[in-house]
Protein backbone atom coordinates (compact mmCIF):
# COMPACT_ATOMS: atom_id res chain seq x y z
CA UNK A 1 0.00 0.00 0.00
CA UNK A 2 1.23 3.28 -1.40
CA UNK A 3 1.81 5.18 2.47
CA UNK A 4 2.38 8.75 0.50
CA UNK A 5 -0.81 10.97 -0.13
CA UNK A 6 -0.52 13.38 -3.07
CA UNK A 7 -1.92 16.85 -2.25
CA UNK A 8 -3.13 19.05 -5.32
CA UNK A 9 -2.80 22.99 -4.98
CA UNK A 10 -4.31 25.41 -7.75
CA UNK A 11 -3.42 27.95 -6.98
CA UNK A 12 -2.48 31.40 -8.84
CA UNK A 13 1.28 32.27 -8.02
CA UNK A 14 1.55 35.41 -9.46
CA UNK A 15 -0.54 37.11 -6.80
CA UNK A 16 1.17 38.16 -3.45
CA UNK A 17 -1.15 36.75 -1.24
CA UNK A 18 -1.11 33.40 -2.89
CA UNK A 19 2.62 33.08 -2.20
CA UNK A 20 2.08 33.62 1.44
CA UNK A 21 -0.91 30.80 1.34
CA UNK A 22 1.87 28.76 -0.03
CA UNK A 23 4.19 29.52 2.12
CA UNK A 24 1.71 28.41 5.12
CA UNK A 25 0.81 25.03 3.44
CA UNK A 26 4.48 24.37 2.75
CA UNK A 27 5.20 24.93 6.38
CA UNK A 28 2.32 22.48 7.68
CA UNK A 29 3.50 20.16 5.05
CA UNK A 30 6.78 20.00 6.82
CA UNK A 31 5.49 18.29 9.33
CA UNK A 32 3.51 15.83 6.67
CA UNK A 33 6.58 13.74 4.95
CA UNK A 34 4.29 11.42 3.16
CA UNK A 35 2.90 14.37 1.66
CA UNK A 36 3.62 14.61 -2.06
CA UNK A 37 2.68 18.04 -3.38
CA UNK A 38 2.59 19.17 -7.05
CA UNK A 39 0.97 22.77 -8.02
CA UNK A 40 -0.61 24.92 -10.72
CA UNK A 41 -2.37 27.68 -11.65
CA UNK A 42 -6.69 27.43 -11.14
CA UNK A 43 -7.54 27.02 -14.78
CA UNK A 44 -9.68 24.03 -16.50
CA UNK A 45 -6.19 22.97 -18.20
CA UNK A 46 -5.20 22.29 -15.10
CA UNK A 47 -7.99 20.41 -14.20
CA UNK A 48 -7.34 17.12 -16.19
CA UNK A 49 -4.30 16.46 -15.04
CA UNK A 50 -5.22 16.83 -11.27
CA UNK A 51 -7.57 14.26 -12.29
CA UNK A 52 -4.67 11.26 -14.04
CA UNK A 53 -2.81 12.26 -10.80
CA UNK A 54 -5.47 10.84 -8.69
CA UNK A 55 -5.07 13.24 -5.50
CA UNK A 56 -5.59 12.36 -2.49
CA UNK A 57 -6.78 15.69 -1.10
CA UNK A 58 -6.79 19.52 -3.24
CA UNK A 59 -6.47 23.02 -1.93
CA UNK A 60 -7.55 25.51 -4.52
CA UNK A 61 -8.37 29.23 -5.32
CA UNK A 62 -11.77 29.14 -6.61
CA UNK A 63 -12.40 31.96 -8.76
CA UNK A 64 -13.63 30.46 -12.23
CA UNK A 65 -16.86 28.51 -11.99
CA UNK A 66 -16.23 25.93 -14.23
CA UNK A 67 -13.01 24.43 -12.74
CA UNK A 68 -14.89 25.01 -9.37
CA UNK A 69 -17.35 22.68 -10.34
CA UNK A 70 -15.45 20.31 -11.80
CA UNK A 71 -13.11 19.93 -9.23
CA UNK A 72 -16.50 19.18 -6.80
CA UNK A 73 -17.39 16.33 -9.11
CA UNK A 74 -14.26 14.31 -8.55
CA UNK A 75 -15.30 13.92 -4.81
CA UNK A 76 -12.12 14.73 -3.31
CA UNK A 77 -11.88 16.66 -0.22
CA UNK A 78 -11.28 19.74 -1.03
CA UNK A 79 -10.68 23.36 0.55
CA UNK A 80 -10.85 26.89 -1.01
CA UNK A 81 -8.27 29.85 -0.03
CA UNK A 82 -10.34 32.67 -2.15
CA UNK A 83 -13.87 33.18 -1.00
CA UNK A 84 -15.02 34.23 -4.66
CA UNK A 85 -17.80 32.26 -5.53
CA UNK A 86 -21.46 32.34 -4.30
CA UNK A 87 -22.78 28.94 -3.38
CA UNK A 88 -20.07 26.46 -3.70
CA UNK A 89 -20.41 23.91 -0.51
CA UNK A 90 -17.06 24.02 -0.30
CA UNK A 91 -14.76 24.43 2.82
CA UNK A 92 -13.06 27.60 3.25
CA UNK A 93 -10.18 29.30 4.84
CA UNK A 94 -9.84 33.45 4.17
CA UNK A 95 -9.53 36.39 5.98
CA UNK A 96 -12.54 37.59 7.92
CA UNK A 97 -13.69 40.42 5.19
CA UNK A 98 -16.37 41.93 7.48
CA UNK A 99 -13.57 42.55 9.85
CA UNK A 100 -11.94 43.89 6.57
CA UNK A 101 -14.65 45.91 5.96
CA UNK A 102 -14.69 47.49 9.47
CA UNK A 103 -11.24 48.44 9.76
CA UNK A 104 -11.07 50.42 6.58
CA UNK A 105 -14.26 52.27 7.62
CA UNK A 106 -12.44 52.92 11.33
CA UNK A 107 -9.34 53.61 9.83
CA UNK A 108 -10.87 56.47 7.60
CA UNK A 109 -13.63 58.08 10.63
CA UNK A 110 -10.29 58.64 12.64
CA UNK A 111 -8.96 60.65 9.84
CA UNK A 112 -12.03 62.64 10.07
CA UNK A 113 -13.36 61.96 6.21
CA UNK A 114 -17.12 62.94 5.94
CA UNK A 115 -17.14 61.41 2.16
CA UNK A 116 -16.61 57.71 1.66
CA UNK A 117 -16.65 55.24 -1.54
CA UNK A 118 -16.69 51.82 -2.17
CA UNK A 119 -14.70 50.32 -5.51
CA UNK A 120 -15.28 46.30 -5.77
CA UNK A 121 -15.94 43.44 -7.79
CA UNK A 122 -19.53 42.75 -9.05
CA UNK A 123 -19.35 39.00 -8.51
CA UNK A 124 -16.96 38.20 -6.02
CA UNK A 125 -18.62 37.08 -2.36
CA UNK A 126 -15.35 38.29 -0.58
CA UNK A 127 -15.90 42.23 -2.25
CA UNK A 128 -19.39 42.16 -1.25
CA UNK A 129 -18.63 41.22 2.44
CA UNK A 130 -16.43 43.66 2.65
CA UNK A 131 -18.73 46.06 1.07
CA UNK A 132 -21.53 45.41 3.27
CA UNK A 133 -19.19 45.76 6.64
CA UNK A 134 -17.59 48.99 5.35
CA UNK A 135 -21.16 50.58 4.45
CA UNK A 136 -22.61 49.22 7.88
CA UNK A 137 -19.66 50.82 10.44
CA UNK A 138 -20.04 53.86 8.48
CA UNK A 139 -23.98 53.97 8.94
CA UNK A 140 -23.39 53.85 12.72
CA UNK A 141 -21.88 56.99 12.39
CA UNK A 142 -24.15 58.80 9.96
CA UNK A 143 -22.21 58.54 6.70
CA UNK A 144 -23.52 57.20 3.48
CA UNK A 145 -21.14 54.99 0.61
CA UNK A 146 -20.97 55.54 -3.13
CA UNK A 147 -20.40 52.34 -4.69
CA UNK A 148 -19.33 50.97 -7.87
CA UNK A 149 -18.22 47.77 -9.45
CA UNK A 150 -16.11 46.05 -12.31
CA UNK A 151 -14.32 43.10 -12.01
CA UNK A 152 -11.08 41.82 -11.40
CA UNK A 153 -11.07 37.49 -11.95
CA UNK A 154 -8.44 35.95 -13.89
CA UNK A 155 -10.53 35.54 -17.13
CA UNK A 156 -11.07 37.00 -20.74
CA UNK A 157 -14.72 38.10 -20.13
CA UNK A 158 -13.37 39.88 -16.69
CA UNK A 159 -10.89 41.57 -19.26
CA UNK A 160 -13.83 42.49 -21.68
CA UNK A 161 -15.42 44.09 -18.51
CA UNK A 162 -12.72 45.75 -17.60
CA UNK A 163 -12.90 47.54 -20.88
CA UNK A 164 -16.35 47.95 -20.46
CA UNK A 165 -16.52 49.67 -16.84
CA UNK A 166 -13.51 52.05 -17.73
CA UNK A 167 -15.92 55.25 -18.77
CA UNK A 168 -18.14 54.15 -15.74
CA UNK A 169 -15.39 54.35 -13.33
CA UNK A 170 -14.02 57.59 -14.64
CA UNK A 171 -17.54 59.13 -14.36
CA UNK A 172 -17.79 57.63 -11.18
CA UNK A 173 -14.46 59.05 -10.41
CA UNK A 174 -15.02 62.88 -11.36
CA UNK A 175 -18.46 62.93 -9.43
CA UNK A 176 -17.61 61.46 -6.46
CA UNK A 177 -17.27 64.92 -4.01
CA UNK A 178 -14.20 65.36 -2.79
CA UNK A 179 -12.10 65.39 -0.44
CA UNK A 180 -13.45 61.79 -0.90
CA UNK A 181 -12.05 58.28 1.33
CA UNK A 182 -11.99 55.01 -1.26
CA UNK A 183 -11.94 51.67 -0.21
CA UNK A 184 -11.32 48.78 -3.12
CA UNK A 185 -11.55 45.50 -2.30
CA UNK A 186 -8.00 44.42 -3.20
CA UNK A 187 -4.76 45.71 -4.17
CA UNK A 188 -5.42 45.31 -7.57
CA UNK A 189 -7.99 47.78 -8.24
CA UNK A 190 -6.77 50.32 -5.73
CA UNK A 191 -3.83 50.91 -8.40
CA UNK A 192 -5.88 51.08 -11.26
CA UNK A 193 -8.25 53.59 -9.68
CA UNK A 194 -4.60 55.28 -8.70
CA UNK A 195 -3.78 55.34 -12.68
CA UNK A 196 -7.23 57.00 -13.20
CA UNK A 197 -6.86 59.37 -10.94
CA UNK A 198 -3.36 60.77 -11.90
CA UNK A 199 -5.13 60.71 -15.89
CA UNK A 200 -8.45 63.03 -14.35
CA UNK A 201 -5.81 65.20 -12.68
CA UNK A 202 -7.13 64.52 -8.91
CA UNK A 203 -4.27 64.85 -6.17
CA UNK A 204 -3.91 61.35 -3.82
CA UNK A 205 -4.91 61.81 -0.78
CA UNK A 206 -5.73 65.36 -1.09
CA UNK A 207 -9.03 64.83 -3.46
CA UNK A 208 -8.68 61.02 -2.99
CA UNK A 209 -8.14 59.01 -0.28
CA UNK A 210 -6.72 55.10 -1.86
CA UNK A 211 -7.28 52.01 0.47
CA UNK A 212 -6.74 48.07 -0.74
CA UNK A 213 -6.50 44.75 0.84
CA UNK A 214 -3.50 42.45 0.46
CA UNK A 215 -0.76 44.71 1.41
CA UNK A 216 0.86 43.11 -1.62
CA UNK A 217 4.50 44.94 -1.93
CA UNK A 218 4.20 45.24 -5.79
CA UNK A 219 1.05 46.69 -6.19
CA UNK A 220 1.15 49.21 -3.15
CA UNK A 221 4.80 50.60 -4.78
CA UNK A 222 4.35 50.40 -8.35
CA UNK A 223 2.53 53.47 -8.51
CA UNK A 224 2.39 56.92 -7.51
CA UNK A 225 2.07 57.74 -4.71
CA UNK A 226 2.95 54.39 -2.88
CA UNK A 227 -0.77 52.96 -1.70
CA UNK A 228 -1.87 52.19 1.49
CA UNK A 229 -3.15 48.51 2.55
CA UNK A 230 -5.24 46.38 4.84
CA UNK A 231 -2.29 43.60 5.66
CA UNK A 232 -3.96 40.51 5.77
CA UNK A 233 -2.53 36.55 7.35
CA UNK A 234 -1.48 34.96 4.63
CA UNK A 235 0.94 32.47 5.59
CA UNK A 236 -1.51 31.65 8.25
CA UNK A 237 -4.35 31.10 5.98
CA UNK A 238 -2.41 28.80 4.09
CA UNK A 239 -1.43 26.49 7.59
CA UNK A 240 -4.82 26.27 8.47
CA UNK A 241 -6.28 25.37 5.08
CA UNK A 242 -3.86 22.65 5.09
CA UNK A 243 -4.57 21.61 8.21
CA UNK A 244 -8.18 21.19 7.22
CA UNK A 245 -7.11 19.58 4.29
CA UNK A 246 -5.50 16.80 6.52
CA UNK A 247 -8.27 16.66 8.86
CA UNK A 248 -10.98 15.66 5.76
CA UNK A 249 -8.78 13.16 4.24
CA UNK A 250 -8.65 11.70 7.74
CA UNK A 251 -12.45 11.21 7.27
CA UNK A 252 -13.13 13.90 9.93
CA UNK A 253 -16.41 16.26 8.93
CA UNK A 254 -16.23 19.54 7.18
CA UNK A 255 -16.74 22.87 8.99
CA UNK A 256 -20.32 24.06 8.88
CA UNK A 257 -18.90 27.85 8.39
CA UNK A 258 -16.17 29.19 7.14
CA UNK A 259 -12.21 29.36 8.81
CA UNK A 260 -11.97 33.56 8.79
CA UNK A 261 -8.76 34.93 10.06
CA UNK A 262 -8.39 38.09 11.62
CA UNK A 263 -6.59 40.98 9.26
CA UNK A 264 -3.59 42.06 10.81
CA UNK A 265 -3.37 46.15 10.56
CA UNK A 266 -3.97 48.84 7.98
CA UNK A 267 -0.41 49.91 6.59
CA UNK A 268 0.07 53.29 5.85
CA UNK A 269 1.85 54.89 2.81
CA UNK A 270 0.79 57.99 1.31
CA UNK A 271 -2.73 57.18 -0.36
CA UNK A 272 -4.21 57.59 2.53
CA UNK A 273 -1.60 60.03 4.94
CA UNK A 274 -3.84 62.59 5.02
CA UNK A 275 -6.59 63.92 8.07
CA UNK A 276 -9.22 65.40 6.18
CA UNK A 277 -10.63 68.51 8.10
CA UNK A 278 -11.91 71.54 6.33
CA UNK A 279 -9.95 74.08 8.24
CA UNK A 280 -6.98 74.86 5.83
CA UNK A 281 -4.47 76.09 8.58
CA UNK A 282 -5.36 72.50 10.67
CA UNK A 283 -4.85 70.92 6.83
CA UNK A 284 -1.30 72.91 6.51
CA UNK A 285 -0.54 71.88 10.17
CA UNK A 286 -1.35 67.98 9.48
CA UNK A 287 0.53 68.08 6.02
CA UNK A 288 3.73 70.06 8.07
CA UNK A 289 3.68 67.12 10.17
CA UNK A 290 4.17 64.84 7.83
CA UNK A 291 6.77 66.58 5.51
CA UNK A 292 8.79 66.86 8.72
CA UNK A 293 8.57 63.98 10.30
CA UNK A 294 12.05 63.00 10.81
CA UNK A 295 13.17 66.40 12.13
CA UNK A 296 13.14 68.31 15.56
CA UNK A 297 9.66 69.50 15.91
CA UNK A 298 7.89 71.63 18.57
CA UNK A 299 4.57 72.96 18.97
CA UNK A 300 6.19 76.44 18.86
CA UNK A 301 8.05 76.01 15.78
CA UNK A 302 5.02 74.69 13.83
CA UNK A 303 2.56 77.49 14.85
CA UNK A 304 5.76 79.80 13.67
CA UNK A 305 5.95 78.47 10.67
CA UNK A 306 2.15 78.51 9.47
CA UNK A 307 2.40 82.12 11.02
CA UNK A 308 -0.21 81.45 13.40
CA UNK A 309 -0.64 81.85 17.27
CA UNK A 310 0.08 78.51 19.59
CA UNK A 311 -2.82 79.03 21.18
CA UNK A 312 -4.85 79.78 18.31
CA UNK A 313 -3.52 76.11 16.54
CA UNK A 314 -3.70 73.98 20.25
CA UNK A 315 -7.52 75.42 20.05
CA UNK A 316 -8.46 74.44 16.05
CA UNK A 317 -6.71 71.18 16.77
CA UNK A 318 -8.81 70.24 20.01
CA UNK A 319 -11.92 71.26 18.45
CA UNK A 320 -11.50 69.29 14.84
CA UNK A 321 -9.37 66.55 16.30
CA UNK A 322 -9.76 66.01 19.85
CA UNK A 323 -6.43 66.12 20.91
CA UNK A 324 -3.40 68.67 21.24
CA UNK A 325 -0.96 69.32 18.47
CA UNK A 326 1.80 67.69 20.63
CA UNK A 327 -0.92 64.79 20.46
CA UNK A 328 -1.08 64.52 16.83
CA UNK A 329 2.94 64.78 16.27
CA UNK A 330 3.44 61.60 18.53
CA UNK A 331 0.51 59.87 16.76
CA UNK A 332 2.08 60.42 13.01
CA UNK A 333 5.63 59.59 14.77
CA UNK A 334 3.72 56.20 15.85
CA UNK A 335 2.38 55.59 12.58
CA UNK A 336 5.63 56.07 11.15
CA UNK A 337 7.45 53.85 13.62
CA UNK A 338 4.68 51.11 13.24
CA UNK A 339 5.47 50.95 9.38
CA UNK A 340 9.16 50.70 9.93
CA UNK A 341 9.00 47.87 12.53
CA UNK A 342 6.74 45.70 10.30
CA UNK A 343 8.32 46.35 7.27
CA UNK A 344 12.42 46.98 7.81
CA UNK A 345 14.70 45.24 9.96
CA UNK A 346 16.18 48.58 11.40
CA UNK A 347 17.31 48.85 14.86
CA UNK A 348 15.20 50.02 17.13
CA UNK A 349 17.39 52.98 17.53
CA UNK A 350 17.43 53.86 13.96
CA UNK A 351 13.24 53.44 13.54
CA UNK A 352 13.02 55.88 16.61
CA UNK A 353 15.75 58.63 14.38
CA UNK A 354 13.87 58.23 11.56
CA UNK A 355 10.25 58.54 13.07
CA UNK A 356 11.52 61.74 14.77
CA UNK A 357 11.69 60.48 18.24
CA UNK A 358 15.09 61.76 20.38
CA UNK A 359 15.71 58.80 21.46
CA UNK A 360 14.56 55.29 21.61
CA UNK A 361 13.02 55.63 25.13
CA UNK A 362 11.05 58.38 24.06
CA UNK A 363 9.46 55.94 21.46
CA UNK A 364 8.98 53.61 23.97
CA UNK A 365 7.04 55.61 25.96
CA UNK A 366 4.96 57.15 23.22
CA UNK A 367 4.62 53.67 20.95
CA UNK A 368 3.26 52.25 24.10
CA UNK A 369 0.72 54.66 24.60
CA UNK A 370 -0.86 54.70 21.16
CA UNK A 371 -0.57 51.15 20.68
CA UNK A 372 -0.75 49.42 24.07
CA UNK A 373 2.98 48.13 23.45
CA UNK A 374 6.18 48.27 23.23
CA UNK A 375 8.04 48.45 19.57
CA UNK A 376 9.52 45.41 20.49
CA UNK A 377 6.29 43.59 21.44
CA UNK A 378 5.10 45.05 18.41
CA UNK A 379 7.44 43.95 15.82
CA UNK A 380 7.91 40.74 16.92
CA UNK A 381 3.58 40.32 16.97
CA UNK A 382 3.98 41.28 12.97
CA UNK A 383 6.82 39.36 12.55
CA UNK A 384 4.64 36.41 14.36
CA UNK A 385 1.76 36.67 12.49
CA UNK A 386 3.75 37.06 9.08
CA UNK A 387 6.37 34.17 9.84
CA UNK A 388 5.09 31.84 12.36
CA UNK A 389 3.73 28.19 11.57
CA UNK A 390 0.33 28.38 13.88
CA UNK A 391 0.18 25.02 16.19
CA UNK A 392 -2.79 22.53 14.83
Amino acid sequence: MDPSRRIALLLDRSLSFVRGVLQGIRAYAARRPQWVIRDGPPRLHMVNRVRDWKPHGIIAGLVLPQVAHTLMRMRKPLVDTAFALPGLNVPTVDVDHAAVGRMAADYYLERKFARFAFYGSESACYSRVEERAFQERLAESGHGVSCCYSDFLPDAKASALWRKSAQKTVRWLRQLPKPVAVFACEDTPVRYLADLCRQLGLQIPDDVALLGVGNDELECRLTTPWLSSIEVPSQHIGFEAALLLDRLMAGQPAPSQPILLQPLRVVTRHSTDITAVEDETVQAALQYIRQHMGEPMRVADLARALAVGRRDLERRFRRLLNRSVLEEIHKARTETAANLLGDTHLPISAVARQAGFTSARQLDVVFARFKGMTPTAFRRQARAHRDAEPMG
